[in-house]
């Protein structure tokens, strides 16, 4: 895949998130993002066909030079509206209504849509911002997790999931250490004193640490709430021996879908992102 296409979807599904919001800046933001994504797309075509232009050549310029190659360009006129509204925000203070930026995220998205599609041969929507994680090893049971979701089988990528957070949450270790396994043995004692009845008191405890230890680190990343609660609800709770073995167990009877799939890998893939400006 092409990092700048990679990069282009990137930066249009920022920009979906910041037009949800009502305040004028976060769609001023969003339009600043699409026209983002949208430009790097252009940017792209034109080092895919060896178009020769100046590397500080306006937006406008390099639309002209596509076309005077002879490529097409679909709904340039709304590409050129979004452009203008991104100079209007940008350089002279403007801030749209957010009705505007729910306009340009449909003109972007389907200027990508077409031009990724008749130029790259490859489905926008389809493009996996997974390439994009930084983490070799949680990348490819993240890769893993999407090939056992086109086969339809939702348990196990979801375990792949749940492993990919593991990985990612363990590189947080420096900053708040992992709950010991070792706290909960002392049920063992209590156990044995109490003539055999179970006792879990200290497993408790060590669950609850390592929610809270899992929040303060949420909040770290400043990933949504409900995005981790989600990750909670759907994932399995995942741990790794001291040889290497992975464990997965689902706790809870919730019924998997593909949606919750896909959205777990959106999850993720953001806090890898957001993990390489702390980490």
């Amino acid at each position: 895949m092409h990092p700048q296409l990679l990069l282009s979807k990137r930066l249009f599904t920022e920009g979906t998130e910041f037009a949800k919001r009502p305040d004028a800046v976060s769609c001023g933001l969003a339009i600043s993002l699409f026209q983002d994504a949208v430009e790097l797309f252009i940017w792209a075509l034109i080092k895919e066909r060896s178009i020769n232009v100046k590397e500080q050549s306006p937006f406008t310029t390099n639309l002209d030079a596509i076309e005077k190659a002879g490529l097409v360009l679909s709904d340039r006129a709304k590409i050129q509206e979004l452009n203008k509204a991104r100079v209007n925000f940008k350089h002279y203070g403007n801030l749209p209504a957010p009705d505007e930026a729910r306009k340009f995220e449909i003109y972007s998205r389907d200027f990508l849509r077409t031009g990724i599609s008749e130029h790259f041969g490859y489905d926008f929507d389809s493009i996996s911002l997974v390439d994009l994680v930084s983490d070799a090893e949680a990348r490819t049971h993240l890769q893993a997790a999407e090939k056992l979701l086109s086969l339809g089988n939702f348990q196990d990528s979801l375990k792949e999931l749940g492993i990919a957070k593991w990985i990612l949450f363990n590189h947080l270790n420096q900053y708040i250490p992992r709950v010991s396994t070792s706290l909960s043995y002392a049920d063992r004692v209590l156990t044995k004193a109490n003539l055999g009845t179970r006792v879990e008191v200290f497993s408790y405890i060590a669950d609850y640490l390592s929610v809270l230890r899992e929040i303060s680190l949420v909040t770290l990343l400043r990933i949504p709430f409900d995005d981790y609660t989600f990750l909670r609800t759907i994932l399995p709770n995942t741990s790794r021996s001291e040889s290497g073995k992975w464990h997965t167990v689902f706790t809870n009877g919730y019924v998997q879908s593909e949606a919750d799939c896909n959205r777990c890998i959106s999850i993720l893939v953001e806090l890898s992102i957001r993990l390489e400006s702390v980490v």
